[in-house]
Formats: C-alpha cells, sequence, structure tokens
C-alpha cells in the first residue's frame, strides 16, 4: 500500500513537469516569431537606409561635377580674357581718330514736326576708343557710333560734336547742321467750283412752217401763217396748231424755267367773223405734240390744258401765263424736246351754218421765257 501511494506521487509529478515544459516551449516559440519579425523590420530599414544614401551620394557626384565643369569654364574664360588683355597689352596702343559722317537726311518726318540727321563716326585707335557725342536724338538706338539729330524749325542749326577716347588721348569731328528739308504741305482739298447762276430771256415766235389748223374730219393744212380757231359754215370744228423752237434752251443743259407766257394777237383786219362766242363758251389751250406734220388724227381730243380762255365778241387776243404752262414747258427743255407745240380750240360748235371763228397769224404769236443757266 505504501508502494502504490509512492508510485503515484512520482505519476503526479512526471505529469507536473511535462506541463512546465510545454508551457516553456510555448513561450520560447513566441519570442522566436517576435524576433523574427523585429530581424525583417530592420532588414527593411536598413535597405531604405542604403537606398537614401546612394540617391544623396549620387547627388552630391553630380553637384561636384556640374560645379567643377563650370569652374573649368569660368577658368577658360578668364584664361581667355587675359589672354586677350595680354594681346591687347602686348599689340601697339595708338591714339584715337575720328570722323564723322551723313550716312542719311535731311529727311522730314511729317508727324513730329522735324527734319533729321542720322549721322555715323569712323573711329580708328587701341585700345579701341569710347565715343561720345554731343547730342543724340536717338538715345543710342544705333549704338555709341550713331547719332540722330532732329531740328524743329527752319531757323534752327546745330553743330555736332563727337568725342573718341582711349588710354592714348583723345580725337574730336564735327559737322554743322541746317534744315534742308522740305515741308510736306497736305493739300487742302479744293471746294467744288459753285457755278455761276445767269438769269436769261427769251422770246421764240411760233415756226409757220410746222403750225397750221385742221377742218375735223376733211383737211390738215400746214405752213400757213394765217390759222383759225372756231367752225366753218359746214359746221365743221376749226383747230389751230403752233410750235416753237427750244432746241436752244435745250442744248444749254440745266435749265430752270423762271416764268413762261405766250402771246397770241388775233387779226387786226378782222378780229372775229361773225359770232364764234356763240360756237362755245371757252377757248382751251394744250401742250399737244403732233411733230414735224399735221394728219387729220391730230385733231382728236388730246393734250395737256395749260389755259382755258372765256370766248367773247370784244376778245382781241389770247395772251396769257400759267404755272401749268411752265411746267410743260420746264418737262419738254428737260427731256431735251425741239419743239414745243400747242393746241387752240374752241369746246363746242355752233349750228347755224355760219363760219364762226377767231383768225390768228402764225407769225405773230410768241412764247415770252424767262429762265435760268450756268454761266459760261
Amino acid at each position: 500500500m505504501k508502494k502504490n501511494k509512492m508510485y503515484i506521487f512520482f505519476a503526479i509529478l512526471t505529469i507536473i513537469f511535462l506541463f512546465s515544459f510545454a508551457a516553456l516551449c510555448n513561450q520560447c516559440g513566441a519570442a522566436t516569431g517576435e524576433e523574427k519579425i523585429d530581424v525583417g523590420e530592420e532588414e527593411e530599414a536598413s535597405e531604405e537606409e542604403t537606398e537614401e544614401e546612394e540617391a544623396v551620394e549620387e547627388e552630391e557626384v553630380a553637384e561636384e561635377e556640374e560645379e567643377a565643369a563650370e569652374e573649368e569654364v569660368a577658368e577658360e574664360e578668364a584664361e581667355e580674357e587675359e589672354a586677350e588683355e595680354e594681346e591687347e597689352t602686348e599689340g601697339e596702343k595708338e591714339e584715337p581718330t575720328i570722323s564723322i559722317s551723313i550716312y542719311e537726311g535731311p529727311t522730314y518726318n511729317p508727324v513730329d514736326g522735324v527734319c533729321y540727321y542720322r549721322i555715323k563716326a569712323t573711329v580708328t585707335g587701341s585700345p579701341s576708343p569710347d565715343v561720345d557725342w554731343s547730342k543724340d536724338d536717338s538715345n543710342s538706338a544705333w549704338g555709341t557710333k550713331k547719332a540722330q539729330i532732329n531740328l524743329n524749325d527752319s531757323d534752327e542749326t546745330y553743330t555736332l560734336t563727337a568725342t573718341a577716347t582711349n588710354s592714348e588721348g583723345t580725337d574730336t569731328d564735327s559737322i554743322e547742321l541746317s534744315w534742308g528739308c522740305e515741308e510736306e504741305v497736305e493739300e487742302e482739298e479744293e471746294a467744288p467750283e459753285v457755278p455761276e447762276i445767269v438769269e436769261d430771256f427769251a422770246d421764240i415766235a411760233a415756226n409757220v412752217g410746222l403750225s397750221g389748223w385742221i377742218w375735223v374730219s376733211s383737211s390738215a393744212n400746214q405752213g400757213s401763217d394765217l390759222v383759225y380757231v372756231g367752225d366753218n359754215s359746214g359746221n365743221q370744228e376749226c383747230k389751230s396748231y403752233l410750235s416753237f423752237d427750244i432746241s436752244a434752251l435745250s442744248a444749254l443743259g440745266d435749265v430752270t424755267i423762271i416764268e413762261a407766257s405766250i402771246t397770241i394777237p388775233l387779226d387786226s383786219v378782222e378780229p372775229v367773223h361773225h359770232h364764234p362766242e356763240l360756237a362755245g363758251s371757252e377757248v382751251n389751250i394744250k401742250v399737244f405734240y403732233y411733230g414735224d406734220a399735221l394728219d387729220l388724227a391730230d385733231g382728236a381730243v388730246g393734250g395737256e390744258t395749260v389755259k382755258t380762255i372765256s370766248a367773247t365778241s370784244t376778245l382781241t387776243n389770247f395772251n396769257f401765263s400759267s404755272t401749268k404752262l411752265k411746267e410743260e414747258l420746264q418737262s419738254a427743255v428737260d427731256i431735251s424736246r425741239q419743239w414745243f407745240q400747242l393746241k387752240l380750240g374752241l369746246n363746242g360748235v355752233s349750228a347755224d351754218g355760219v363760219g364762226d371763228y377767231y383768225r390768228l397769224y402764225t407769225s405773230t404769236a410768241v412764247l415770252h421765257i424767262t429762265y435760268e443757266h450756268e454761266g459760261t
């Protein structure tokens, strides 16, 4: 019994030992994993630091190379300058000379209203001389060896001086400048010439050859100095036709009719025959163009009425003026008509079997005109 208790006791100790060892191993395994993680992170950090260090080193190398190149270029330039200075020092030195001359001008500038010259300097000397101008209106726009001088009016003059200077001395030259420009004067627009307007007069007698009368529906009579207005014993209506030559007015061109009137005296020997006033109460005077010859067709109604005169037994002439007469005459002149033609007739006939008419002489009919036209 005592022996069995000992076995049990050893068994319990064995179990306790095994559990303790297992727990210790687990702790060791966990520690090993954490250590591995820490080691990995340290390796990554080390690699990044290495890359950064390499990049910095590369930049430093590039900068050093660039600085070295710049220093090399600067040294080369310095050597070149030293070489040039040595050449100048070693070369023969020479006193300056300067000669100035006009290379443009005198030229007029209408915008500024100035007359300008452009001057150049021909310079020699060693070392190369500096050039100073007594005046330069270009403000050295073309370098130090050219200058511009502006003169503001025709009375102005200027003596330009240029000086060349180097270590060996100075030299000067001068030139006198005066206006010498022809101003461009803007041509004034000439005012349009206003033509002289002349007032004139004309008295134009009727042309016998183109005047005449017509017995309506019977016969046309042309070229007679005696013409009739009324009717005949056969109760045929009679109309008179007068033609005035206005070609001289039409030839003047721009003509303005101021006044127009007509004088037609009746036959003084026999001013009336029987009673023309009975044939019609009015004498109608119309503008009627019949051309170069009368024919029966011209006896028909037509034309523009320019005057109506009351028919009386005591009527001695057909003298009148009217606005319509002036307007019709103006129209004829405007279209350059050669003839201004009228037709005269009563507005009816009497059926008494007796000739009732006015008789007039063509050659005594006169057209009176007052007009304006351009003078010559």
